[in-house]
């Protein structure tokens, strides 16, 4: 098996002298191709999710503050104060505030981390052009760099799957808090039968996401990649 650490992979393939057929590498390279172009189309998605959610988080603070500034001004000149106000802003919506924050952070590192090795090095491309190199030599190096770009982009995806999970999860969080604030704010406390089913549904998600398979799958190759 090869190694996962960029440099002991290098090092690996730059000992590795091909002598099988030659047709072989020009469709082991099309299936290099094939597989960088799916790599690719996943971390364009999650980049996509996570542009969408960190937009649609900055909309929502936004609203949430301009709706408690609203509610705090129309109050104030009532005899109770912010007594209007002041049932809703219970732990519940301060855990939902918390959530969607910490959503919009997660979402913006997952957008700032997504990086891809889509080309040729310029390593390659030099050693190609100061090299007089037959096509079965050429077609060897090209596929030595298919292999180290398949190599990054695996780590990329598989440590920004978890980042875009997370912010869902965080989501998912913040309306479940919301929900049970609203109640909190107009029925006063949440009862038990209510409470629950919230924590095992928020704990459902959790499983069904994946989120625990894909985290030790992203901690593992950060410890391959030492």
């Amino acid at each position: 098996m090869s190694s996962r650490d960029p440099r002991e992979l290098k090092s690996e393939l730059e000992e590795i002298e091909f002598s099988g057929d030659s047709e072989q590498l020009g469709e082991l390279r099309a299936e290099a191709r094939a597989t960088v172009d799916a790599q690719r189309e996943t971390l364009t998605d999650i980049d996509t999710k996570a542009s969408k959610i960190l937009r649609l988080n900055i909309a929502l603070v936004g609203i949430l503050i301009s709706v408690v500034s609203i509610a705090t001004q129309l109050s104030s000149g009532q005899p109770s104060g912010v007594g209007t106000v002041e049932p809703f802003l219970n732990s519940y919506t301060v855990l939902g505030v918390g959530a969607l924050v910490l959503s919009t952070a997660f979402a913006a590192m997952t957008y700032t981390a997504s990086e891809l090795d889509v080309g040729v090095s310029s390593e390659n491309l030099t050693k190609l052009l100061n090299s007089d190199f037959q096509q079965q030599e050429t077609e060897v190096l090209l596929i030595q760099n298919y292999i180290m770009r398949i190599n990054f982009n695996r780590s990329t995806n598989v440590r920004n799957i978890p980042l875009v999970q997370v912010t869902i999860l965080l989501i998912v969080s913040a309306i479940i808090s919301f929900a049970l604030g609203l109640y909190h704010g107009i029925a006063g406390t949440v009862p038990i039968w209510l409470l629950i089913p919230s924590i095992l549904l928020l704990a459902v998600v959790v499983l069904v996401s994946g989120l625990p398979t894909q985290t030790h799958r992203a901690i593992t190759d950060l410890r391959a990649w030492r």
